[in-house]
């Protein structure tokens, strides 16, 4: 079945992920010789194939064909996209505690902590008004 990527994201292990319309998501993997997809690695070629039709594998499977109507789809890419600014959020919060924390002499037990609560005390009004609109 065929879908639209909606936008990309990495997995956790640095891989590039399409997010597709109808709510599943696809590796877009540059490969090569197996895979050859070298625009996946720049932001501009990520942006310059959202749209693009995509066969998802899950739908295919499925036979859910047109499962998500139009204005689902765009409530999921909403949602991905709060999702995600959320997620970069967090992980920056985290990282600038546990290097500040490493930075001072903290213990590594001590610079988790410091990460974990940064993260739990991140202020996420602030997060979703800085998304573009």
């Amino acid at each position: 079945m065929k879908s639209t990527i909606s936008g990309f994201h990495q997995d956790q292990l640095g891989d590039w992920v399409a997010d597709l319309a109808c709510g599943h998501t696809r590796h877009m993997r540059h490969d090569p010789p197996w895979q050859n997809r070298e625009w996946i690695t720049t932001p501009e070629g990520r942006t310059r194939f959202i749209g693009s039709v995509v066969e998802c594998k899950v739908c295919a499977e499925s036979g859910q064909e047109g499962h998500m109507t139009e204005n689902e789809a765009a409530r999921k890419r909403e949602q991905q996209r709060i999702a995600q600014a959320v997620r970069a959020a967090c992980l920056q919060a985290a990282i600038e505690a546990y290097e500040y924390a490493q930075i001072k002499g903290l213990c590594q037990e001590g610079a988790w902590d410091l990460a974990v609560d940064a993260v739990k005390t991140l202020d996420l009004d602030k997060v979703l008004e800085g998304l573009p609109g």
